[in-house]
């Protein structure tokens, strides 16, 4: 089966042009009837056996089992479409919307060697001057008359990149500080920028002229890059065939579970997609598939915007201040520290890097436990050093109270549940540092 894309800031979005940042009943139904049309436009087969419901602003549209079509067994093709231009956004595709001199400047744009990501860099490229024509498209007088089907799904993707910690307004990125999260989403707003700025700079004015059209300000085509970044990173598949990466309707549905409670999984070849059931599923039930099971808590925040309840790996990044005499072994990191480590040193890279250097500190004739003492005090230190720089106002009531899906104004409380979830792993790999050097501590220094 296929697997979701890896970018480097990912979440599960819902886009459109011009869309206002949240998600309600009205683009749900939106979007469920623009994956009707789809269906119905393209021969795709979507089974009796499952239908589109929407889920609430926080899970979107979904796929759920429906008694009426009888029960899902092991085995049933839930979703079956062929993979033609007219129904999936691909990489690797030809759209007739397009310009010749757009298809010619599209071949050229490379992908990073060993990304995994093939295809990515085009689709995105390709989502994005897609978005500034639907968004002019919506202003005429015209509207979306002679628009595609899968124009019109693409236009009903209500935006929620807001929820991407990389594409928060730098004053709510600013609640990150204290978290290695805060320079993660500067970098990665920053790169947005430079590379929708380098992409423009690139743009032949002859794909516009075309077309028939005005090339767009750098401001509209930022924009528009922004919202097919989080597209890309969020929705789209990458399909180990021909096709590359696509955006394929209906099966972008798909939410997350664990590993354990996933019920169907999806393939593509060069021909078709289809979604097919991993174990039967109850009437009412969502089919789920697991994004990445190697990810943690934070990772499924970090590129998809939710905070997975069901995470069962949890983990964080600490920075060793320049301050500390361990900085110029060691570097800045940032280190990962992950959740109930003690029995297994080795799955802590901060933990073994201390411990080398406690080796090679102390010499050859100190016992196992004199080396382990002292890299768990020096470890010790690092963390309060870590938790010193959290800010203040984490210890203040929260007062929060917004829409389930106002995205804008749920930032601070995103920022908030990040960093008390830093805190609170810290302080409790703290207290056990503390309760297995039994007092030792204060012999420490970093």
């Amino acid at each position: 089966f296929g697997s979701r894309l890896e970018y480097s800031y990912a979440q599960r979005t819902r886009l459109s042009c011009g869309a206002p940042l949240a998600i309600n009943m009205d683009n749900g139904a939106e979007l469920i009837r623009a994956a009707e049309v789809m269906l119905q436009d393209t021969g795709a087969t979507l089974s009796p056996k499952v239908r589109l419901a929407w889920l609430g602003a926080d899970r979107g549209v979904g796929i759920v089992a429906c008694a009426a079509g009888g029960p899902i067994r092991k085995g049933d093709v839930l979703l079956k479409g062929l993979a033609t231009n007219a129904s999936v956004l691909s990489s690797d595709l030809s759209y007739c919307w397009e310009s010749s001199s757009f298809e010619a400047f599209l071949a050229t744009v490379a992908q990073e060697p060993g990304s995994g990501t093939a295809g990515s860099a085009r689709l995105q490229i390709r989502i994005a001057l897609l978005l500034v024509r639907l968004t002019r498209l919506s202003m005429s007088q015209r509207g979306f008359e002679g628009a595609s089907a899968l124009e019109r799904y693409i236009s009903a993707i209500p935006a929620v990149e807001a929820a991407l910690p990389a594409f928060w307004d730098p004053a709510s990125r600013e609640l990150l500080k204290g978290s290695t999260q805060f320079g993660k989403a500067e970098e990665a707003a920053a790169e947005a920028h430079r590379g929708a700025a380098a992409i423009f700079i690139s743009l032949p004015d002859t794909v516009f002229a075309e077309e028939g059209s005005n090339k767009p300000t750098l401001e509209e085509f930022v924009a528009a890059f922004i919202k097919a970044s989080a597209l890309v990173s969020t929705r789209a598949f990458q399909t180990g065939c021909s096709l590359g990466a696509v955006l394929c309707p209906v099966l972008d549905f798909l939410n997350h579970t664990e590993l354990e409670k996933t019920n169907a999984g999806y393939r593509f070849t060069d021909e078709d997609f289809s979604l097919e059931a991993l174990k039967p599923v109850r009437d009412g039930k969502e089919i789920l598939v697991c994004y990445d099971k190697e990810a943690d808590y934070l990772d499924m925040w970090e590129r998809y915007g939710f905070f997975d309840t069901a995470a069962t790996i949890h983990t964080v990044e600490i920075l060793i201040p320049p301050s500390s005499a361990l900085f110029s072994s060691l570097g800045t990191g940032p280190f990962w520290i992950p959740e109930n480590h003690f029995n297994v040193p080795l799955t802590c890279p901060l933990r073994t890097a201390l411990t080398e250097l406690a080796q090679a500190s102390l010499g050859a004739h100190a016992s196992e436990g004199q080396v382990d003492q002292h890299s768990l005090l020096q470890m010790a230190n690092l963390i309060r050093s870590h938790l010193d720089v959290y800010p203040d106002w984490l210890n203040r009531p929260s007062e929060d109270t917004v829409c389930a899906g106002d995205l804008v104004a749920k930032q601070p409380q995103a920022a908030r549940k990040v960093l008390l979830y830093e805190r609170d792993l810290l302080a409790s790999t703290l207290g056990k540092i503390e309760g297995l050097t039994r007092g030792a501590l204060s012999c420490a220094t970093a």
